[in-house]
């Protein structure tokens, strides 16, 4: 993601909570009163600067899930929920639209619209208070939606907060356990909905990305971790760290150089040397994080570590690699030969599982090597996986 992307979304963020902020004055201070003047005028001045350089900027609320301008907001989807649920049940709002040209005195009528509600006509609303740059629209009818939009859902949220933890670690910020528990919830929607369809592993990993290769890496690990620990029968509270090491295995890549991630050919010795220390790199980030359970750092540091003991890094001879490290090692593998690359074409599953028997004992469980081929041929009718082109 580009800087200007950052900001943009980093803006969107501020804007609504600058908007959450006004609303919660209205319970505090009457609309004329000096501390609401002033949350209205930083809400204007930041939306006025966001318009100017990117255009009109959109909220929609659809259930407990906050999109912006077509990004996701996973973080402000769990902070605000129970805004999110009081504008489109009580007040009527399921979207609203800033565009440029947007006039001070707007304002007025968006703070009358989140406190006091728009009623069954939008249009005639706003045409009633001259708002000419804001829209707002009313709320999505409430569907019962299937397990697998809650899962793509969750899929495409957890892509986000991967981005917004690799923005943190590029931009030297440090990693809070809000970015993390953000993650850790979005996991937990993604285990359940497996366990309730699982199915969905084949489907949810079929969903691959050429220009964001390893955050969608990340969340198809986490998604293949999850369905092989099922197949093993581990508990859930278990299978949710499971999924949390796979999310957060490759970590260490983004303190990897751009130009040596993104390289087209094969690496040199100097990049490959930098490129193998990222299960260090990423085992460091993740011990710094308080409180955090300590699995997904293991992982993070032994997924690159073989079944014979290769591998890397180097480590002493006696170590034992964690069960959990040589089941994220195979999903890895796998979401990595399933995918299309610069320098390689994506291979069929079967292909892939046939080099995994050929390396089991070698560089893999054989064990799990096992549980990998079955779940490939138990879930394969329910949901082909297709090599991506």
């Amino acid at each position: 993601m580009t800087d200007s992307a950052v900001t943009s979304v980093e803006q969107m963020r501020l804007i609504f909570t600058h908007l959450t902020g006004l609303v919660r004055t209205a319970g505090l201070y009457q609309a004329n009163h000096p501390q609401t003047r002033r949350a209205k005028e930083v809400l204007y001045r930041a939306l006025a600067t966001f318009l100017d350089a990117h255009g009109k900027l959109t909220y929609r609320f659809l259930g407990d899930l906050l999109i912006a301008n077509d990004r996701i907001l996973p973080r402000e989807s769990l902070v605000y929920r129970q805004f999110l649920d009081v504008c489109q049940t009580e007040r009527g709002i399921g979207t609203v639209t800033f565009q440029p040209g947007l006039e001070e005195r707007e304002i007025d009528g968006v703070f009358d619209a989140f406190t006091g509600g728009i009623g069954p006509d939008p249009a005639g609303w706003l045409a009633r208070r001259r708002l000419a740059h804001v829209a707002l629209g009313s709320p999505v009818e409430p569907q019962r939606e299937s397990g697998e939009v809650v899962a793509r859902r969750a899929y495409y949220g957890s892509i986000e907060a991967l981005r917004e933890i690799e923005a943190s670690i590029r931009n030297r910020e440090p990693l809070t356990m809000e970015q993390f528990t953000t993650l850790r919830t979005l996991t937990s929607t993604l285990l359940e909905q497996i366990l309730a369809t699982p199915g969905l592993v084949l489907r949810l990993a079929s969903i691959k990305s050429y220009d964001e290769y390893t955050l969608y890496h990340s969340v198809n690990v986490a998604v293949i971790s999850i369905g092989l620990g099922a197949l093993l029968g581990l508990p859930q509270d278990s299978l949710r760290e499971v999924g949390m090491g796979g999310m957060l295995h490759d970590l260490g890549k983004i303190a990897v150089p751009l130009e040596v991630i993104r390289k087209p050919d094969l690496l040199d010795e100097g990049e490959w040397r930098a490129m193998r220390r990222h299960p260090i790199l990423g085992a460091d980030l993740l011990s710094r994080m308080p409180g955090a359970n300590r699995l997904p750092m293991i992982v993070a540091f032994e997924h690159h570590m073989r079944f014979d003991g290769k591998g890397y890094p180097f480590v002493r001879g006696d170590w034992l690699q964690h069960p959990v490290s040589r089941l994220a090692c195979l999903a890895d593998v796998f979401d990595a030969m399933t995918s299309r690359r610069a320098y390689k074409k994506a291979l069929p599953a079967e292909a892939v599982c046939g080099y995994l028997r050929d390396e089991a004992g070698k560089a893999f469980d054989p064990r799990l090597v096992a549980v990998v081929e079955r779940m490939v041929r138990t879930l394969r009718a329910e949901a082909p996986l297709e090599a991506s082109a």
